[in-house]
């Protein structure tokens, strides 16, 4: 769309440059060539309410006619072309409106001829001056239109990230509860049936939220729930889990399944090394603008380390990264028999959801 007719704001800031511009060109035209007043300011209206009309339509071979795709001669040449038309078209006609005006008054014809030499230049100068500015928005147009693709192009390939990462977790949950089921089929097949059951509870719920980024804390920990409850038919009482939720907490907005992997690290280097109990604890607390999750088990320190892909901690980390653009959520540490996880939340006013 032509910039200048878009809206009516700068429609008014046009004219207004042109006004200014034919108020200092009828000053110029009366105090330094004498020309009396009225022949000055008619002078000055006629050829810049021309040029101006003229102006408007040059947008129209900018627009189609872009610095870039076409060889520099090219342009040079259809702008001067271009240019020598404007500026004839011009000065013809504002001498005959001219003539017309003051048909009678031959000192006023005879300057309006005398002075087309330098009309010219003026002319030519303001027909530089339009064609700058014009590629100036042509440029700035295609500077934002760059910046919005370049900016779509990110969010597709963070979803697709996210989406990566989101589609590791069923999987190795699956994995893992499957083999699980597998052996209790023979040991002891009433716990089987009970995690089959248990397990496609989750799963329905986990692909009912398949599309989502954001959750309430309060599903995403009875999510967590449902999936130590699958465990739990594994491991029975050799597993505990503690929960905390301070005020506040419920409700602030957490990545989808971000809780879980932490849970099944918990559980994978804590249950599955120890012979006895093992407590897992979550404690929320609001800290600031952060909602801060920290999540601790106890593990046998005495006890190989657990081999593993690595997949827990580290997708989490790079979905707080994808999600809140920072690298400083996730800490970790060992304080004796405790493996300690501390996970901070921001609180993005644009990731929230409805309480």
């Amino acid at each position: 769309m032509h910039p200048i007719l878009l809206n009516r704001k700068n429609l008014l800031l046009y004219a207004l440059a042109w006004i200014f511009v034919m108020a200092v060109q009828a000053g110029v035209l009366n105090y330094f060539f004498n020309l009396d007043k009225a022949p000055a300011l008619a002078d000055s209206i006629v050829f810049n309410l021309i040029f101006s009309v003229t102006g408007l339509l040059i947008w129209y071979p900018v627009r189609y006619m872009p610095l870039s795709g076409h060889s520099a001669v090219r342009v040079y040449l259809n702008f001067t072309a271009l240019g020598a038309v404007v500026v004839a078209v011009w000065m013809s006609s504002g001498y005959l409106i001219m003539r017309q005006l003051f048909f009678d008054n031959e000192a006023v014809i005879m300057f309006v001829a005398g002075s087309m030499p330098y009309r010219v230049v003026f002319g030519i100068l303001l027909y530089v001056m339009v064609l700058l500015v014009y590629y100036l928005v042509v440029y700035s147009r295609n500077l934002a239109e760059k910046a919005g693709s370049e900016a779509r192009l990110e969010t597709m390939v963070k979803e697709a990230e996210l989406n990566m990462l989101k589609s590791q977790i069923n999987p190795h949950f699956l994995f893992n509860s499957l083999n699980s089921a597998s052996a209790l089929t023979l040991s002891d097949p009433p716990a089987a049936r009970e995690m089959i059951i248990r397990l496609s509870e989750f799963l329905r719920y986990s692909l009912k939220l398949a599309d989502s980024e954001i959750n309430p804390l309060k599903d995403e920990i009875a999510n967590v729930q449902r999936y130590l409850e699958i465990e739990k038919v594994r491991f029975g009482s050799r597993m505990r889990f503690e929960i905390d939720t301070g005020e506040g907490c419920e409700n602030r907005p957490v990545p989808y399944l971000i809780l879980q992997p932490l849970i099944e690290n918990a559980i994978k280097h804590g249950v599955y090394e120890s012979t006895g109990t093992v407590t897992i604890s979550m404690k929320c607390r609001i800290e600031g603008d952060m909602l801060a999750i920290c999540i601790s088990n106890d593990f046998d320190s005495g006890s190989p380390a657990r081999s593993g892909a690595g997949i827990g901690l580290k997708n989490v980390r790079e979905r707080l990264r994808l999600v809140y653009g920072r690298d400083d959520l996730l800490l970790s540490r060992k304080e004796e028999n405790q493996f300690i996880v501390t996970l901070y939340i921001p609180d993005n006013e644009d990731k929230g959801v409805d309480s």
